[in-house]
């Protein structure tokens, strides 16, 4: 008992290690995630429990030129133990795409870093409808913020609340809902998503903005709180009442 005990104190450390040194986590991320990974493309907290994803962020620059193709390699996370892996095979069944949570269209600057987005850890089941509509329509207005405003940071996940079906030899679960939060440094705003998991369109996303206060509380995740406290506060408090 002391072993794990001392094992889980070390993997806590490790993390919050892991979260302190990488620039897409630079402005604070605050979770009780198991396993923190900062990669080039992109940083994620990993729920053992859950076998997924509790955050990935990424921080987003503006692109010159077009990216590398499409690589396509789904695989299992070398980084996350055997046991609380998902892999591939889990998703062959009729219902759910392999969807990504850090999008392999924003992060295509190189083949590695595009690899890396199609690690089973940043995949659950997506709806088609969902991911090819309202998922897709969101991840081109990242990238259309991005360019227009040099940077922004973008930090996402999955939610499960409710009845939580799940797929595969290794349960994965499915979430009940998708969010987003996308901060511009440059102005100072943020504006926050937390999307219902059923068939949506781009028109839609007007209906699902929120304010960071609200995906906190539902998460349970601390975002950006290494801004300045009255910047952190103003941005934090307010849904955006429209898409920038």
């Amino acid at each position: 008992m002391r072993y794990l005990i001392n094992l889980y104190i070390l993997l806590l450390s490790l993390s919050s290690l892991a979260t302190q040194n990488c620039e897409h986590t630079e402005l604070g991320i605050r979770s009780n995630s198991d396993l923190v990974v900062c990669r080039e493309g992109y940083a994620i907290g990993y729920s053992f429990k859950e076998k997924s994803a509790e955050w990935v962020a990424y921080k987003l620059r503006k692109q010159v030129g077009r990216g590398v193709d499409r690589t396509n390699d789904f695989r299992a996370d070398p980084e996350v133990p055997s046991k609380f892996q998902t892999t591939p095979e889990d998703y062959a069944e009729p219902i759910y795409n392999q969807g990504h949570l850090a999008s392999s269209e924003s992060i295509d600057t190189s083949y590695k870093v595009m690899s890396e987005t199609f690690y089973m850890s940043n995949i659950v089941p997506q709806l088609p409808i969902h991911n090819t509509g309202i998922w897709k329509g969101l991840e081109n207005r990242e990238r259309k913020w991005a360019n227009k405003d040099d940077l922004v940071y973008i930090v996402t996940g999955p939610l499960y609340e409710g009845f939580i079906d799940t797929i595969g030899k290794n349960k994965v679960q499915v979430p009940s809902h998708f969010w987003k939060v996308i901060y511009d440094p440059r102005n100072q705003r943020v504006i926050a998503y937390l999307i219902d998991h059923k068939p949506l369109y781009t028109k839609d996303l007007d209906n699902y903005l929120v304010s960071v206060d609200e995906i906190e509380k539902r998460t349970g995740i601390d975002f950006f709180y290494k801004l300045d406290n009255e910047i952190e506060n103003k941005i934090e408090r307010k849904a955006q009442s429209e898409q920038w």
